[in-house]
């Protein structure tokens, strides 16, 4: 992008937000209750771990009064959002974008934890709809970005969700304590200072992933506060020579394709399965399979070039989130228990294949038994078209019964109560 071209970009993307969430229909506030259904869901069931539970309160930090999710105490609007950013990222159960992008965590527990606090300062007027607009706008923030970044953020070796997560919860946050668009502006640039996060995190052993996205979402949280309080950002943050879209790889003219599509909530989709969001078509490939006993051979995976390339595969660990070798040894120990595939050095060869004529949510598997037999299948992991059904299904077999309580308390939203319900199932959620 040249800086010309890219003249007040701050004030285009907080333009494009604001104006999305000011005027997303009934349809478009429904899918974002889903969202936040999934996402509260995704929370709780997390908090019910041990040391998930013991990291959120960490990373809450000083009390407050607003919501971390599980916890009897509260937090401050930072801590809690962070806090809870932490739980819905920790299991990788929580909503993606192209593949790689997880835009929940940097709005759903931005949205709640300022509507809280406006609620409880006073500070401004919060109702079902008000926070439903934000969680909008807040996902036009996050998706857009991903969207002008995708790929190359990842090949010049960034995680995606840790460059976008600063600025899509400046935004929401703005968006929910209507901060005016002189303030909202800055309140982008000053996250723009807090960007990026390694791509290795999730190619190697080890908690980095789980803890990399809430602390960029608090350095978000805290640019909005900051700029509410005064400060300040250039007006050239995020188009400047070494500014924020020249280090992440943002490709001229992606704004503009962007703007004529649906809101980019639509486009969100969503995990049946514990594992990154190109591991779940290889879930469900294998999950398609016949039940196969005997001694494997070898087993070929195609998925599209992205995902075969996407957290350096060559070399990375095969226990790591990103590994799609280890993804398919799960699956086949959950699918296909009776399937002897070896371990250590004896383990049977996984050969991936990125195979650009597949869709990124895809997969092939072709299984050579050591008999010579064959066994091939597809699966797809695409989950955009989830309805307010399938939401209810995910928050249910997550949570239970409160998650069914959850779901229907998101879906009403709307109505004059709704908020009110929302926290009060929310808070006692256990």
């Amino acid at each position: 992008m040249t800086r010309a071209m890219c003249e007040d970009a701050d004030e285009q993307l907080w333009r494009t937000v604001r104006d999305t969430a000011e005027s997303a229909d009934r349809v478009t506030l429904m899918r974002a209750a889903g969202c936040l259904a999934v996402a509260l869901a995704d929370m709780a069931g997390s908090a019910r771990d041990p040391i998930h539970h013991g990291t959120a309160r960490v990373l809450a930090a000083a009390p407050g009064g607003c919501t971390v999710t599980g916890a009897d105490g509260g937090a401050h609007l930072t801590g809690a959002a962070a806090a809870n950013a932490y739980l819905m990222h920790a299991r990788l159960t929580d909503d993606s974008f192209m593949v790689a992008a997880h835009p929940g965590l940097t709005v759903i527990p931005v949205a709640l934890a300022a509507a809280e606090h406006a609620l409880l300062t006073g500070s401004g007027k919060v109702d079902g709809e008000h926070l439903l607009r934000a969680v909008v706008g807040g996902y036009e923030c996050a998706c857009l970005l991903a969207e002008l970044l995708l790929p190359e953020v990842s090949r010049r070796g960034w995680r995606v969700t840790a460059v976008i997560a600063p600025l899509a919860a400046a935004a929401t946050a703005a968006l929910v304590l209507r901060l005016s668009e002189e303030v909202a502006c800055s309140a982008l640039g000053l996250a723009s200072a807090a960007t990026g996060g390694p791509l290795g995190v999730v190619s190697t052993e080890g908690d980095g992933w789980r803890l990399q996205p809430a602390l960029a979402v608090q350095a978000g949280v805290t640019a909005a506060l900051a700029s509410a309080a005064g400060l300040r950002a250039a007006a050239d943050a995020l188009s400047a020579e070494h500014g924020f879209y020249a280090l992440f790889g943002g490709l001229l003219g992606a704004g503009e394709r962007h703007r004529v599509q649906p809101p980019a909530v639509h486009r969100v989709t969503f995990k049946r399965y514990p594992v990154a969001m190109f591991g779940q078509s290889i879930f469900d490939a294998i999950r398609r399979l016949p039940p196969i006993s005997g001694i494997a051979d070898r087993i070929d995976v195609e998925v599209a070039p992205f995902a075969a390339q996407y957290g350096n595969q060559q070399s990375g660990s095969t226990t790591s989130i990103a590994s799609v070798e280890g993804i398919t040894l799960a699956a086949v120990q959950r699918f296909l228990p009776d399937l002897d595939v070896g371990s250590g050095t004896r383990r049977v060869p996984i050969r991936i294949i990125g195979n650009p004529v597949l869709p990124d949510l895809t997969a092939r598997i072709q299984l050579t038994m050591a008999d010579g037999q064959q066994y091939s299948g597809a699966g797809d992991g695409d989950t955009s078209g989830w309805r307010i059904g399938d939401f209810t299904d995910h928050c249910r077999a997550v949570l239970g019964a409160e998650g069914t309580l959850l779901c229907d308390a998101a879906a009403a939203l709307l109505e004059p109560t709704g908020i009110d319900r929302l926290f009060e199932l929310w808070r006692a959620t256990r």
